[in-house]
């Protein structure tokens, strides 16, 4: 990757501000908990339709994401980063001036395309800005400033839904003061391509395995989000929660996020490719958890392994293998294809719960589909460690 830059500004200021951007990237759900409100002041629209207000930015950030590098290229790296904070700050705050639901729906997808247009660019850039541990720390502590702002956001969101469910939705402006720290701070960047040694571009390409990945992490995440836009729902339903609590069990579980986060690299040195299979473990016990709860307190440790732990591990593992299993020069479209995958499965979460549910009848049955289905996927995710366990121990008698 050729930046030729050499930023005058290398150390914590600039660090700040590229890791600032990261505050806002993972906070789509963070109004999930308005949906109970946002279903009694729309009366008119199905509970799959609010629903989509919360994943439906993952469509539109797939197709950004695809198009970000064409973007970048056109724009520079900082130009197109600061017309996502831009997007996500305007857009973001729509739904706090008007219950219309289209102009709602637009301004989710354009909030979607803030995230695309900067997502992959986030990680990229530390990359460019930074070299050897400098480096390593900053890539290390992306994670950690992720589920921070989304935690942040979602306790905010939920405090000020105790006041109106609209104010929820200005959390977003906190894109703004992002926006100017971004700008003053970061350096212009001329080139963003992928190149050999030579300085010639890399054609990159992408196998059956990281397409396997790919389409697990669609499956998980779908879960994944469909169990937090319609946990909050459940738990009113059935009286023994509100969704302000809901929401404060939604922050604790970015904050485990983050935790594991960074527990990840000791965790994958003692068991290798079994994390995966715990990932797959920890949203089949935290699915079935919350179906068969009847406190909070329980449905908070499911929520706590569905939306926190699970995605973590699995997440962190499939983008790490991801870059292992393509040739080199080809983990950026690897990378790109993997989170393709996941936001097509935030995207479709709420249409697949209804479907399921039209099946079974209940959302609670729902919980207990997606966690046999989990439950299924941990055998087959087991197998497949033990496979490559054999085969990597198998390697050097060759």
């Amino acid at each position: 990757m050729a930046a030729q830059t050499q930023p005058k500004k290398n150390g914590l200021l600039l660090q700040s501000a590229l890791l600032s951007i990261l505050l806002v990237l993972t906070s789509a759900y963070a109004i999930s908990a308005t949906l109970p409100a946002m279903q009694k002041a729309m009366p008119g629209q199905s509970l799959a339709s609010l629903e989509s207000l919360a994943t439906v930015p993952t469509f539109s950030v797939t197709v950004m994401v695809l198009l970000s590098s064409w973007i970048a290229r056109k724009l520079g790296a900082k130009n197109t980063v600061a017309l996502g904070l831009l997007l996500v700050g305007v857009a973001g705050i729509v739904p706090a001036f008007t219950t219309n639901y289209p102009t709602i729906l637009v301004s989710r997808i354009l909030l979607g395309a803030g995230f695309g247009v900067f997502n992959s660019l986030a990680v990229s850039l530390l990359s460019v800005f930074f070299s050897g541990e400098k480096k390593a720390q900053s890539i290390g502590f992306q994670s950690a400033f992720q589920s921070i702002g989304n935690a942040a956001m979602t306790f905010v969101a939920g405090w000020l839904l105790t006041i109106n469910w609209h104010l929820s939705y200005l959390v977003y402006l906190i894109a703004f003061p992002i926006l100017v720290l971004f700008w003053f701070f970061v350096p212009q960047v001329k080139s963003m391509e992928s190149t050999d040694q030579t300085g010639h571009k890399v054609q990159q390409h992408i196998n059956l395995k990281v397409i396997g990945l790919a389409l697990t992490m669609l499956a998980f995440i779908c879960i994944q989000a469909g169990f937090n836009v319609r946990i909050p729902t459940i738990v009113v339903d059935a009286g023994y929660g509100t969704a302000t609590g809901v929401s404060t069990w939604l922050s604790v579980t970015t904050l485990m996020g983050m935790l594991v986060g960074f527990s990840f690299g000791m965790l994958h040195k003692a068991i290798h490719q079994y994390v995966f299979m715990i990932g797959a473990a920890c949203m089949a016990l935290g699915n079935l958890l919350a179906a068969y709860s009847s406190n909070l307190w329980l449905t908070g440790i499911g929520t706590v392994l569905v939306v926190g732990i699970g995605p973590t591990l699995l997440g962190s593992y499939a983008f790490n293998r991801g870059t292992e299993v393509v040739e080199a020069g080809s983990a950026t479209l690897a990378t790109s294809i993997l989170l393709v995958g996941c936001n097509v499965g935030g995207f479709c979460a709420p249409y697949v719960m209804s479907a399921i549910e039209g099946l079974v009848h209940s959302s609670t049955n729902v919980l207990i589909v997606f966690g046999l289905f989990s439950l299924a996927m941990t055998v087959i995710l087991g197998v497949a460690g033990m496979r490559l366990h054999s085969a990597a121990h198998a390697a050097p008698a060759r």
